[in-house]
């Protein structure tokens, strides 16, 4: 792989922790954006003898300041990748007790916000001729969801049609858009609001899944790192569905 600067939004999230490593790995320099100070710099510390690593603390929930900091980041650094991993809900409630607010705030944090990262990176990628682009929807966003509820559900099959509409506008420039759709993934805070469920939800639950477990950090990864790489040229619109056989 040549060494193109990869961006990372939400970078301190469970999954892209470690989609930035095997970056690293690789000898990509990388950009990490996120809004947990602490969190971002440690890994930047984790993966500084890896490559060079620059920190962005800033929260793309925040439109203008995002707006600012994105175009900072695509002037200075030029990234050929970007990686959209921000989102995520383990919050389970009932379409009875949603409000307008729950949607509000998982589309600004889901759409929004990858939107704002495409906007402000996708250009220089077309008028270099290189890019790849992966923004993370959920099975939920393919289908229904045990684990969240229908603003985030809404909010993430939101992502795939966007992701689909930018990958048609941009395939004849060179940049490529994709779209990974996890099922549950045992990050720690999946992890976390697994185990506050009661010994029958969870056995209810994993009745659901063809696998019957969840998936692993490091088995989320291996996808979007396919799609990051030169080797995914002729991939674009995809939705890659990575969910023990929750969805298929």
């Amino acid at each position: 792989m040549t060494a193109r600067t990869a961006l990372l939004v939400g970078a301190a999230g469970g999954i892209l922790r470690e989609v930035a490593a095997g970056l690293a790995e690789q000898g990509a320099p990388l950009v990490l954006l996120d809004r947990d100070e602490a969190a971002v710099s440690a890994l930047a510390d984790r993966l500084a003898d890896l490559t060079k690593v620059d920190v962005v603390v800033g929260d793309v929930t925040d439109v203008a300041v995002a707006e600012r900091q994105l175009a900072e980041v695509a002037d200075r650094h030029k990234p050929a990748v970007l990686v959209n991993g921000v989102g995520g809900d383990t919050r389970v409630i009932g379409y009875a007790d949603l409000e307008v607010a729950h949607f509000e705030q998982t589309y600004l944090e889901n759409v929004i916000g990858t939107f704002l990262a495409i906007k402000a990176c996708a250009p220089g990628m077309a008028r270099a001729g290189y890019g790849r682009i992966v923004n993370f929807a959920s099975a939920g966003g393919r289908t229904y969801s045990h684990f969240n509820n229908a603003a985030y559900v809404g909010a993430k099959a939101a992502v795939i049609g966007m992701t689909k509409q930018m990958a048609y506008e941009l395939a004849p420039s060179g940049v490529v858009v994709n779209v990974v759709a996890h099922g549950p993934i045992a990050t720690e805070r999946v992890a976390g609001a697994w185990e506050r469920r009661d010994p029958a939800q969870k056995e209810q639950v994993l009745s659901r899944l063809p696998m019957g477990r969840m998936g692993t950090v490091a088995e989320a990864v291996g996808s979007v790192l396919h799609l990051c790489s030169e080797g995914a040229g002729y991939t674009t619109g995809a939705v890659i569905d990575i969910n023990g056989g929750l969805y298929m």
